[in-house]
């Protein structure tokens, strides 16, 4: 139970969220009228899976559990359910198909028909695996058939075959679930003298009537939501939130199919195996009640569309409903395994009385939030109903024992984690995952406690298990066990790598959308970005863009397309910053490899550490910025490149060059100037001691120019060739330093020292980085190892053009990122490569190594959990209280980008133009104002200290405060005569 339950939960849930982004790429890929077709066939389908899964599998697993394979009795058992799956998938492909014809066409109906067929037919497999306890392989089916759908969905959309070739994803998904063992196959014979048989008509009667209501009772709020209220905002967010809360249900479905089988089985255990899933179940599903009850609205607005954040109250209400549901579907398929019929009968007609009876009378008092808390007293009654009902059948568990720590249990959890929620999301975040994981490790047999279902082990060769009794302790304690975890990430690289991304991706989400304020260079790439996806050129308001090459744009046109994005563009802005989290994170993964191939799985670590908590490198991360997109490409390159493992074949190596030259490219066509960390040291390490074979460097050099030059070609085709020359000479001279008009050396910019000592608190091993980079570097070019001198070739030439830009040409923040990571790995090497020269250096070298990690990782938490979101704030109070016929002024370029398609808006910083242009509402920045960065004089925002009204003020490390002014008329009129705040020499250009 322990083993499989929680495993068999996982992947349902996978399956629910991968299903989800198909039918959420059909609704933005199809018309609307395909997609009205579209929906309402998978809505058809979805009934024909809820009624298969309800007829075959579940008799079937009794069947295969209880008799040896090759018996007649298991290939009669076999043969009635392949005989009924065909007559039943005949029956619902006549239904379903002419339902469909009555509203569609009938290619549309064809393709329905044949997809309630296969949905049938695949139900047999399933069946056998659950009898066989094959359970990986059962939930990989499932998983690979709605993975296999999903690929299939791309291909309809690319081939354009509209709402049947969406439907007919079902069928091909489907041959996923017939892909058995060849057992199953041996022992399907045909055998239809079966079918007279009438006590397996009752047998699969009963199960399928007890299952259906089941199924019903689970989904019928969604379903009645929609027919009461359909349209109405209040019912789509409830239909949302009600499916995301029965999280619960996923574990009861994991739960429900381990035990039947169990039950079922020859001389079965019944205590065991009862006590076992109660304890398996209530673990699990007390820990996704409990989460989903208490998620903070800003989390839990992460996974519901903003405009359904209204109906976030309703979430403890629909994940106590969940739990009630669970409790249903696991109490009555344990009574079904012990064929007690009329309780779990009796049981569930109380339950339908309860849940509609609760729904129905929500509805009467108060609409679609009354339904959403009346279904949800009702299905916790009905499950405390039927567990009464139940209670004499499984006295033999004593299920009641230790029931009050039970709910002292829940309590208490229920308790932290919703103070954790009110104090602090990302306490809570930490506590949750914290907890799943631990419930999930305990019941793998992970912690070193005492565990009453505790499955059996595989027995391992040449060892021998010893029983006695089921509270015995494990044959091997568990910190054997957690050696054997670490061994495992020690010896799997792919392994560690999902570990290490995982983590990185975790450390991204904690301040995503809060923790770093708005730049208009990130607003900049995602127009862009939206221009792509409408089939344009990258282009912004003034005209096609070409400063930049469109690599990110394309990632940001597919994700944007792929997932329906839209709205203004500070929503859009802070939805595509996850992609970037999930770059970052591969950045992390890719890192950890490349160390790892390199030095030492220990130097790997202390790289991923350094890689996923540098502060820097995090703020990146969090921004929609093009360097982020360009390193995932250049290490992936720089990783096979490296490695040292010849192809077994030239053509082989030919393709790993290829690709390694393809990758590189790619990043270039992110960022021409990825160029130096890229191509240009994989041609430097041709000439330099020999680091790499000519015929190499020339392979992936050429290879490395290709993306480029095909962008090049589709520019020259259609005639930007001209616009493409001069934004790029115009950039390579701004770049160079001869014309000095952004950056730390553009006059009347802060200087980079004084920058430096202002952030060093927060950034102050991101400038060690930056110092260090070019360094470690040079001395890696020195290195033994080829591959070292590689990435010290690189190292050293982001670390020289890092240094001449902050000293000569244009540095930028933004820059540093690829120095910064390089300098990460470049470092970790040098360690290695110190380490390896000068043995009696090690201790005091892994002393200064640990040091600099904990304070990388002590700044990066600081980064993450800062609060700097200024505009966001501010955003939000414009779209609440901002009065339609009121003007309000910005006064820096990330504001003018934000607005400009908004009349309200306007630069107008001063007094006078405030009164010419009747502005009542001014939006300011103190430290970019005070520094003479935007439109706004300094004192200006001395005069609105002193005069004006603060509507809204938010606090941040990168803007100051970003507050929104309102000016009383009179005060402004006085101010205007005065003359205040002459506008900065910026206004002019940039209005």
């Amino acid at each position: 139970m322990a083993a499989n339950s929680g495993f068999l939960a996982i992947s349902a849930g996978l399956v629910g969220a991968v299903s989800y982004v198909c039918t959420l790429l059909m609704a933005n890929m199809l018309g609307t009228s395909d997609y009205t077709r579209f929906a309402a066939a998978s809505m058809l389908l979805g009934i024909v899976g809820i009624v298969a899964s309800a007829l075959v599998p579940l008799p079937l697993s009794h069947v295969v559990a209880v008799h040896p394979a090759g018996s007649e009795e298991r290939r009669d058992g076999m043969a009635f359910s392949a005989f009924v799956s065909g007559m039943a998938g005949l029956a619902a492909a006549l239904v379903t198909g002419g339902l469909t014809l009555a509203m569609a066409t009938p290619e549309l109906a064809a393709a329905v028909a044949l997809g309630a067929f296969a949905i049938f037919m695949a139900t047999a497999p399933a069946g056998w695996l659950q009898g066989e306890l094959k359970f990986t392989w059962y939930a990989l089916a499932n998983v690979g058939e709605v993975v296999l759908r999903f690929v299939f969905s791309l291909v309809v959309i690319a081939m354009a075959w509209g709402a049947a070739g969406g439907v007919a994803g079902f069928v091909v998904g489907a041959l996923v679930l017939l892909v058995a063992p060849v057992s199953f196959y041996r022992d399907l014979q045909w055998r239809p003298g079966v079918l007279r048989q009438k006590w397996r008509w009752a047998e699969t009667s009963d199960v399928a009537l007890v299952l259906c209501v089941v199924s019903v009772l689970v989904g019928i709020d969604v379903v009645v939501a929609g027919f009461l209220d359909g349209g109405s905002v209040d019912a789509a967010g409830f239909q949302a939130l009600a499916t995301i809360a029965k999280g619960p249900v996923y574990v009861a479905a994991g739960s429900a199919l381990v035990a039947f089988p169990l039950l079922r089985s020859p001389g079965a255990h019944v205590a065991q195996v009862l006590g076992a899933t109660f304890t398996s179940f209530g673990q699990l599903a007390i820990v996704a009640f409990s989460v989903i009850a208490t998620a903070p609205p800003m989390l839990a607005g992460l996974i519901v569309p903003q405009r359904y954040h209204g109906s976030l109250e309703l979430l403890p209400w629909l994940a106590a409903g969940g739990l009630g549901y669970a409790v249903l579907m696991v109490l009555a398929t344990i009574l079904l395994a012990l064929r007690a019929y009329r309780r779990c009968q009796l049981g569930l007609a109380i339950a339908c009385l309860l849940v509609l009876g609760g729904l129905w009378a929500g509805w009467r008092v108060d609409a679609v939030r009354g339904m959403g808390i009346g279904g949800a007293i009702g299905a916790v009654a009905a499950a405390f109903v039927l567990a009464v009902i139940a209670r004499r059948v499984l006295a033999v568990t004593g299920p009641w024992k230790g029931s009050s720590i039970w709910v002292a249990g829940v309590v208490a959890l229920v308790v932290v984690l919703a103070v954790a929620a009110q104090l602090q999301p990302v306490v809570w975040f930490l506590l949750a995952a914290a907890t799943g994981t631990a419930v999930l490790a305990h019941q793998r047999g992970l912690l070193p406690t005492r565990n009453d279902f505790r499955p059996s082990r595989r027995r391992r060769a040449g060892t021998a298990v010893r029983r006695s009794g089921r509270r015995s302790k494990p044959p091997t304690p568990w910190k054997s066990r957690l050696a054997w975890l670490g061994s495992r990430l020690h010896s799997s690289a792919p392994a560690a790598f999902i570990v290490v991304v995982a983590v990185g991706f975790g450390i991204r989400a904690v301040g995503l959308e809060r923790g770093f304020e708005l730049w208009v260079d990130e607003m900049l790439y995602v127009r862009l970005g939206e221009s792509l996806s409408n089939g344009e050129f990258p282009t912004l308001p003034d005209g096609p863009f070409f400063l930049h090459p469109p690599g990110y744009f394309l990632l940001e046109a597919a994700v944007i397309n792929a997932f329906g994005i839209s709205g203004d563009i500070i929503d859009v802005t802070i939805q595509l910053r996850w992609l970037n989290a999930v770059l970052g994170a591969v950045t992390v993964g890719l890192g950890f490899l490349l160390v790892r191939q390199l030095a030492t799985i220990t130097a790997g670590w202390f790289a991923a550490a350094v890689l996923s908590f540098e502060p820097f490198v995090l703020r990146n991360n969090s921004h929609a910025f093009l360097e982020t997109s360009a390193m995932v490409p250049a290490l992936a390159g720089l990783l096979l490149l490296v490695d040292v493992r010849e192809p077994a074949s030239p053509l082989r190596s030919f393709r790993r060059l290829a690709t390694v030259g393809l990758l590189l490219g790619y990043s270039i066509l992110c960022k021409d100037f990825f160029f130096i960390c890229t191509v240009a040291p994989v041609f430097a390490a041709a000439m330099w001691k020999k680091t790499l074979p000519w015929h190499k460097a020339l392979a992936v050099t050429g290879f490395g120019f290709l993306p480029y030059a095909v962008y090049l070609l589709v520019v020259s085709l259609h005639g930007h060739l001209p616009g493409w020359a001069w934004a790029k000479s115009h950039g390579l001279v701004r770049m160079s330093g001869v014309e000095k008009t952004t950056g730390f050396t553009a006059e009347g910019s802060p200087s980079i020292v004084s920058r430096l000592i202002e952030q060093v608190g927060n950034f102050g091993t991101s400038y060690l980085l930056l110092g260090l980079c070019p360094v470690v570097g040079l001395l890696l070019c020195f290195s033994h190892h080829a591959g070292r001198r590689l990435i010290g070739l690189a190292g050293l030439a982001l670390g020289a053009a890092g240094m001449y830009s902050a000293l000569f040409g244009t540095f930028e923040e933004q820059y540093g990122y690829g120095v910064m990571v390089v300098g990460a790995i470049c470092s970790v090497l040098v360690i290695t490569e110190l380490r390896e020269r000068y043995p009696r250096g090690r201790r005091k070298l892994a002393v200064i190594s640990v040091c600099y990690v904990v304070l990388t990782v002590l700044l990066g938490f600081r980064t993450a959990l800062t609060l700097d979101d200024g505009f966001v704030r501010a955003n939000d109070w414009v779209q609440a209280n901002l009065p339609p016929n009121a003007r309000i002024s910005v006064t820096n370029s990330t504001g003018h980008f934000a607005y400009m398609h908004d009349p309200r808006f306007g630069i107008w910083p001063s007094a006078p133009l405030m009164k010419q242009n009747g502005v009542s509402y001014i939006l300011t920045q103190s430290k970019p104002t005070r520094q003479g960065y935007g439109y706004a004089n300094p004192t200006m925002l001395a005069w609105l200290e002193a005069h004006a009204t603060p509507m809204v003020t938010s606090p941040g490390p990168t803007n100051g405060e970003t507050t929104i002014w309102y000016v009383d008329p009179a005060v402004l009129d006085a101010a205007a005569l005065a003359n205040v705040g002459v506008p900065s020499k910026g206004y002019g250009t940039e209005r």
